[in-house]
């Protein structure tokens, strides 16, 4: 069976199970989302919940600006810090509410940030920092750290605000509401979860009482629905059964771009992808088993099959100066590759992988199969795990607490945009030792380096700029050499929307939107 009467079929079936989808309406906004997520709460789940919250359903006191270079304020109206970079303080938004009516004051942002480091999930992370909270007036909010910290104000963007209200009133044995937030939502955002089944469908309504009003022509319902395969989210998006296409593939894009009704957004972002090698867990605990991994992924191939672009460095790279770039250290020769496997006792292979993908996702399908030509020429199988988010997460977090060999993960694939912009957003949350996944992290590697770790700590202190800089390049530079992580490219960006969709923000990655933002045109 084709893959287009495949997606066909699934056409069908999504549409006999939600036939309101199409025609399109005024204010409902229905977007095809191939990403997954665990829970709603912004402070009990992995960064994922919060990226998928964030702007529509919880707002931070800061977040990226349009051009996603630096910060613009949100519930924070301004700020300063004190010369020695220990004590930073908020004048916050007056007349914002949450969505159950209660008001967003000092007392709320305080009661967020101790409630993210008693969870010690991904949240936990960007409020570790922090020390002592005060709260002097309820439009007032002084953060005290124990030590200067260069990512802190960024980093307050993963810091959504949640309703002590809401928490306190829905707080079950103890559980500081973990298990209401699943499924509700209690931020300043525009959108309420109003429904949600997992794998199939979001349903969002408006918040009446955002604090940015309600302009006419707004989408006041948003129809998040999963869609895993990009062949029927184009498919969909050209009958107008969906407003919005975040997975389509660059062989399609010639025929959406000539569509009349359609807007193709194609853009470089700021989203890394790579492939994470265990380095904890033979074979690719030997650095020469991961060195020939490297030397067989062909960046020329997976440049052709998807679009994407190759990527100089372990992180979005203009973080670190615009004239900063490494030369791979590892460029594509299996000859090379054949040669290290044989220094580390695999002269003939004989030896299998496990390599781990989001379901639905084409480029990461693209990694493993390249992977798995290279391998198989070298006696060397490669096994798929093909599954959803939480459950990929769910499976190396645990990995994590057991190390356990016979369940090990060796290839991760994965890709990550810019949350936060600044450097420790990748060369901390993805591979400091203190970000392991056991610890809210994205550390997927295990990667453990005592003077990795060294470097990135003493930066992140720096009151220095460019003594900050040096060590952040010296860190960038060892993680690559010490070949925890394959940097697969790049990716180039493929969104599709319907044409009468107004107000599109293109955020950095072709996951995060604003729906606030967006009209239908009339």
């Amino acid at each position: 069976m084709t893959l287009r009467l495949l997606a066909l079929l699934a056409v069908a079936v999504i549409s006999a199970v939600f036939p309101t989808a199409a025609p399109a309406q005024d204010n409902v906004l229905n977007v095809g989302k191939y990403g997954q997520l665990a829970t709603y709460d912004p402070h009990a789940g992995g960064l994922d919940s919060i990226w998928w919250t964030l702007n529509n359903f919880y707002e931070s006191l800061v977040d990226l600006n349009d051009d996603i270079t630096g910060l613009r304020p949100v519930l924070a109206t301004a700020w300063q810090t004190s010369p020695d970079g220990k004590t930073w303080t908020f004048t916050l938004r007056s007349g914002v509410k949450f969505n159950d009516g209660t008001p967003f004051d000092a007392a709320a942002v305080k009661f967020s940030v101790e409630r993210a480091q008693a969870l010690k999930k991904a949240a936990s992370l960007y409020a570790k920092p922090i020390a002592r909270v005060e709260t002097p007036k309820p439009t007032t909010v002084v953060f005290h750290l124990d030590k200067p910290n260069n990512a802190f104000l960024a980093g307050l963007r993963f810091l959504p605000i949640v309703s002590p209200t809401a928490v306190r009133t829905h707080d079950k044995g103890g559980d500081n509401a973990e298990g209401w937030l699943r499924d509700h939502t209690a931020g300043t955002g525009p959108y309420t979860l109003e429904r949600w089944e997992p794998n199939i469908i979001h349903v969002a309504k408006k918040n009446p009482g955002y604090w940015r009003g309600w302009p006419a022509g707004r989408f006041t319902t948003l129809n998040l629905r999963h869609i895993y395969e990009p062949e029927t989210q184009r498919l969909m998006i050209e009958k107008g059964e969906i407003d919005i296409a975040e997975n389509v593939t660059k062989d399609t894009l010639p025929a959406l771009k000539r569509n009349a009704n359609l807007t193709v957004y194609e853009k470089a972002g700021t989203t890394l992808m790579v492939t994470f090698l265990n380095t904890q867990a033979a074979p690719t605990k030997d650095l020469r088993v991961r060195q020939a991994l490297h030397h067989l992924w062909n960046q020329e191939a997976f440049n052709a099959i998807t679009g994407n672009a190759a990527n100089p460095g372990p992180l979005y790279a203009p973080l670190l100066g615009r004239d900063w770039k490494m030369e791979n250290p590892y460029p594509y020769d299996p000859a090379r590759a054949k040669q290290l496997l044989a220094e580390a006792g695999y002269p003939n292979g004989g030896f299998q992988l496990r390599y781990q993908s989001q379901k639905g996702d084409a480029d990461k399908r693209a990694i493993f199969e390249i992977f798995q030509a290279e391998l198989s020429k070298l006696n060397i199988g490669l096994e798929l795990f093909d599954d959803t988010w939480p459950a990929l997460v769910k499976r190396a977090t645990d990995w994590g607490a057991t190390r356990d060999a016979g369940t090990a993960v060796h290839m991760f694939g994965y890709f990550r945009p810019m949350f936060i912009p600044t450097p420790y957003d990748f060369l901390f949350s993805m591979y400091h030792s203190d970000a392991y996944p056991t610890k809210g992290g994205r550390n997927f590697t295990y990667y453990t380096n005592a003077e990795y770790d060294r470097l990135v700590n003493e930066s992140m202190m720096s009151l220095d700029a460019p003594r900050e800089q040096r060590q952040l390049r010296q860190a960038a530079e060892l993680l690559w050499k010490d070949a925890a992580v394959v940097v697969n490219g790049r990716i180039v960006d493929k969104i599709v929307t319907r044409k009468n969709v107004k107000g599109f923000i293109y955020a950095g990655d072709r996951i995060s939107y604003r729906y606030w933002d967006m009209s239908r045109e009339r």
